[in-house]
């Protein structure tokens, strides 16, 4: 039974909706398009799922949340155990059996036609459900589907059974004129933390309040891999005294000697820290290369250092004489604006990422090099906030003052306490709408494979 189409004014919120779920899906099946059946079906690390599996969730939730809960289709109110990232964690999904390539697919062209036949007959003006109001439901399932789009992106890297061909990549050449290393200074002071209401945000970023920093002084451009490599040459990963107590132990358990897909030029043996640290100091960035899912690559000094947990983003910055920002005071950077006293969705200003402000949208498969984005400059002077690197804070992953948890728990509420560390920003690979200055994302401080660098704190000389 075709469902009917309800007329009202919230015509253009309907016919918004239907663009933004088509536009991510569109850009899921590119990702996915050149990647072939083996690479989708294995699991290449038990810190990543099948790809198959990411599709499959992202089909099952969307049916969850805008077909069972919204229309009238009578199957089980939750997502299937096989697609249940709680019930089945991602150690065990290689061990599913799950429908080959062309099922999934067909999957999520139903779910999805099935999606718009039920948008139709959404009336915004008179439902009474807060999952309707503002499409904030619709928002949840495109934002789910391109935060699926990352993960799969750091799944690809670990494919060393092919090299992954995207039809298209943005180049971003060499800026001149940034200085790696400059500090912006942050007046001590209160300002509004959070998101605004009306626009979508999740559960952890609510509810909006006044928080309150000491004056520090903050990195104008995210640490860079030439930055990173000075850490390198002066023996950081051998220096006892640049690393806490927990992060010495796993670094020496691991084994690590350089930022994960890091190796000497020509070098794909094992490596050690000595090793690592002789090539850095006598060849720097040019005697480094790095494993992507598009190829080997060579190290650009001045891209974005990306790939370090917590852990080395600690030691790194305790090298340069500073420390990591907290989650506050990072947000104050990216949001606050002092001649208005009041705080900006993204840095920039009220509006949405485009190309020429943020490297965002899988854009160049890739970072591009500090200084690229002068647009993207926030208030008070700080570049490349959103887009190429997730960046590590110092603050643990815990609600807001007044939180609560909606539209489900597991969400936000089951992640707080004192096992993940909070990273602020965007990557390269996050979505243009997911990416915002209130957005918290969050992993634990081992953890390499998500595109994650981080930014220098200092505290201010009072």
């Amino acid at each position: 039974m075709t469902a009917a189409r309800v007329p009202d004014a919230s015509s253009s919120l309907r016919a918004s909706i239907a663009a933004g779920l088509a536009e991510v899906r569109e850009r899921t099946l590119q990702i996915v398009a050149p990647v072939s059946d083996v690479a989708l079906e294995a699991q290449h690390s038990p810190l990543m799922s099948p790809i198959l599996w990411d599709l499959g969730h992202i089909a099952e939730f969307e049916n969850l949340w805008l077909a069972v809960r919204l229309g009238e289709v009578v199957e089980e109110s939750a997502l299937p155990d096989v697609f249940d990232a709680m019930r089945t964690p991602r150690s065990r999904r290689g061990e599913l059996s799950l429908p080959d390539r062309d099922s999934m697919l067909t999957r999520l062209a139903e779910v999805r036609a099935n999606t718009l036949e039920l948008l139709e007959a959404v009336d915004f003006e008179a439902s009474a459900n807060r999952l309707i109001e503002n499409g904030f439901v619709y928002e949840l399932v495109r934002e789910h589907e391109a935060q699926h789009q990352e993960t799969i992106l750091q799944t690809l890297i670990l494919v060393e059974c092919e090299t992954y061909a995207p039809t298209e990549r943005r180049r971003f050449p060499a800026v001149s004129g940034a200085n790696p290393g400059e500090m912006v200074a942050v007046p001590a002071g209160r300002f509004e933390r959070g998101a605004a209401p009306g626009a979508f945000a999740y559960d952890n970023e609510l509810p909006i309040h006044s928080a309150d920093t000491g004056p520090f002084e903050i990195g104008r451009y995210p640490v860079t891999n030439g930055e990173y490599i000075d850490f390198m040459a002066a023996g950081g990963y051998r220096d006892r005294r640049l690393w806490s107590d927990s992060g010495w132990s796993w670094k020496e358990d691991a084994g690590l000697a350089a930022p994960q897909y890091w190796r000497p030029e020509g070098m794909s043996r094992a490596f050690t820290a000595a090793e690592a640290e002789d090539v850095a100091r006598s060849r720097g960035a040019a005697g480094w290369e790095r494993v992507t899912s598009l190829g080997v690559e060579p190290l650009r000094n001045r891209d974005p250092v990306v790939h370090i947990c917590y852990h080395e983003a600690e030691a790194c910055a305790r090298f340069a004489g500073g420390r990591l920002p907290t989650e506050t005071e990072w947000e104050k950077a990216a949001a606050w604006d002092p001649d208005t006293g009041g705080s900006l969705r993204y840095p920039w200003g009220s509006a949405q990422a485009t190309a020429d402000l943020a490297n965002l949208d899988v854009q160049g498969y890739g970072v591009a090099p500090i200084g690229s984005f002068p647009g993207g400059c926030s208030p008070l002077g700080c570049e490349q906030l959103l887009g190429d690197t997730w960046e590590w804070t110092s603050s643990l992953f815990s609600p807001y003052p007044g939180f609560q948890a909606y539209p489900y728990d597991d969400y936000s509420a089951v992640f707080f306490g004192d096992q993940y560390m909070v990273l602020r920003g965007a990557s390269w690979a996050t979505d243009a709408g997911v990416a915002r200055s209130s957005f918290r994302n969050w992993d634990y401080p081992i953890r390499r494979q998500i595109f994650a660098g981080f930014r220098l704190a200092r505290d201010a000389v009072r």
